[in-house]
């Protein structure tokens, strides 16, 4: 028989009725050990925060191997942001290791069960956490995003989050992967070596039948009960003295009324919206103590923590806006379906844009998503004749990734394979560069069967003339001739090139 995997903090975050919750395993006095550590250095040797200290973060997106189930991207941007503005004030923030996911596609994992014990194990939980440790990376705080964790037979289904101080990773649940959770935010509490508020009783929650009201004198663990006078509380509960007593009393309710008396005789009032507790509050009321807060910074700022180093290239701009869709433009008939180039404004500040493209505007079932770095367009070669398609864009950078996703556009594909040519008679057209500086010069080549006269025009996509027609007279063979650019705002604009024969029309994107 295989033993039970020792965890040593694992955490459901209590948005769940009382009846329903599962308590946390705790196994061992790591984290315990940890903070008291932090305590001693904090009042000998304070670090004092001069300045933010940015994290590195490596999230591992687990699916299923067949490569279904895993948690989408935007769904962590969005955990990314509220962790940030849990953290804001304490100078501590977090961004995403190189800017990119680790992706993993393994059944085990996915569903995650560290019970050798248990009916549905299929593999002894130390080589499954061997695979996951050969996947970590040791240069940052690895989060794991996986569909279900199962710790034992006892807590099957309602583990929403856990940290391991065995590994010194975090593991969540795909459903906690969003913006209105706060279940990364307590487990990196845990990470930085903060307790449960009611340390002692996770795997008994206090029960008037069973522990007495006055509360017994000791907590399920044996330590002292946490009273409400503070005379023992660097010895009971959480060691934290600035976060009163609780006895896991996690209900329905944030507002907590029953009377339950401490050992003392004095009526128990926890304090219902701390971070690191189980009470159902609303998301922004949460916050961390003082004490709490100092502890962390402590943490971070010990030899334990060396290897979060920050990247020296890291971008820590904070997008102020968000971005424009520019082209095609809202519900255009394209004439073709292959080389369709999106094109949206660039951002101050964003490394990287999600672009999202999909048949039906929920962007669920058929959603493709592509990560497009350093540039502000994407050409698709993948899209079908005569359909409509829906697309929207998300700018960040692996610091900043709080702005939305843009509204979605609609366009529509046409019959033809690409966009038409409308002068037969040239070929080898080139323009260059694109995109384009304003104020400079585009290049444009190509060979000619015959010589001819034409003017070349700037129009914005709505058909309005942008400085003047330019005349020009072509050679039979090979032509290369520079036109300026018009001195415009930002954006996609169209060059069209008219002949008595007919006209060339292209996508030129200006940009400063």
């Amino acid at each position: 028989m295989l033993k039970r995997i020792s965890i040593v903090v694992c955490c459901l975050i209590a948005f769940l009725p009382l009846a329903q919750a599962q308590v946390c395993g705790t196994t061992g006095e790591e984290v315990m050990q940890r903070l008291q550590q932090n305590k001693e250095a904090l009042l000998n040797n304070p670090i004092i925060p001069r300045e933010v200290r940015y994290i590195p973060l490596k999230f591992h997106i687990v699916s299923k191997t067949d490569g279904t189930g895993g948690v989408p991207e935007a769904q962590v941007f969005d955990m990314l942001c509220t962790a940030n503005e849990d953290f804001a004030d304490l100078e501590m923030q977090f961004y995403i290791k190189d800017g990119d996911f680790n992706y993993i596609q393994n059944d085990a994992i996915h569903n995650l069960i560290l019970d050798g014990n248990h009916p549905e194990s299929t593999i002894n939980p130390i080589i499954l956490q061997n695979i996951m440790n050969s996947n970590r990376d040791h240069a940052a705080l690895n989060v794991w995003m996986v569909r279900d964790i199962i710790l034992n037979a006892e807590n099957t289904g309602n583990v929403l989050g856990f940290y391991s101080g065995n590994y010194d990773w975090v593991v969540m649940l795909n459903n906690e992967v969003r913006g209105s959770s706060i279940t990364l935010t307590h487990e990196l509490g845990h990470f930085f070596s903060l307790p449960h508020p009611f340390s002692g009783w996770e795997s008994d929650p206090y029960d008037p039948d069973k522990h007495g009201n006055p509360v017994q004198a000791n907590a399920p663990d044996f330590r002292p009960t946490e009273k409400m006078d503070g005379s023992n509380c660097n010895s009971a509960g959480d060691r934290i003295c600035d976060t009163p007593p609780d006895y896991n009393f996690a209900g329905i309710s944030c507002n907590w009324t029953e009377e339950i008396q401490d050992p003392n005789g004095t009526i128990v009032d926890p304090q219902e919206k701390l971070t690191m507790g189980y009470f159902p509050c609303d998301k922004d009321d949460y916050f961390f103590t003082e004490m709490q807060k100092q502890l962390m910074i402590q943490d971070l700022g010990g030899s334990e923590r060396d290897y979060l180093v920050t990247a020296p290239d890291l971008v820590t701009t904070v997008l102020a806006s968000n971005t424009d869709l520019l082209f095609p433009a809202s519900n255009e008939v394209l004439t073709y379906y292959q080389g369709v180039e999106l094109e949206w404004a660039a951002v101050t500040g964003a490394t990287q844009y999600l672009v999202e493209v999909d048949r039906l505007p929920t962007f669920v079932f058929q959603k493709q998503s592509f990560f497009v770095k350093d540039a502000n367009f994407l050409e698709l070669n993948n899209l079908e004749a005569g359909k409509k398609y829906y697309w929207r864009v998300k700018p960040y950078n692996n610091y900043s990734t709080c702005q939305p996703f843009t509204l979605a556009k609609a366009f529509t594909t046409g019959d033809n394979p690409t966009a038409v040519q409308n002068i037969d008679f040239v070929s080898k057209w080139m323009l260059s560069p694109n995109p384009l500086t304003a104020n400079s010069n585009l290049t444009l080549a190509f060979a000619a069967e015959k010589a001819f006269e034409a003017s070349a025009s700037f129009f914005t996509l709505n058909g309005q003339a942008v400085g003047p027609a330019r005349s020009f007279s072509f050679k039979a063979g090979e032509n290369r001739v520079s036109i300026p650019a018009p001195n415009v705002k930002n954006g996609v604009y169209l060059l069209v090139v008219q002949t008595s024969e007919g006209i060339r029309t292209d996508r030129i994107l200006i940009a400063r």
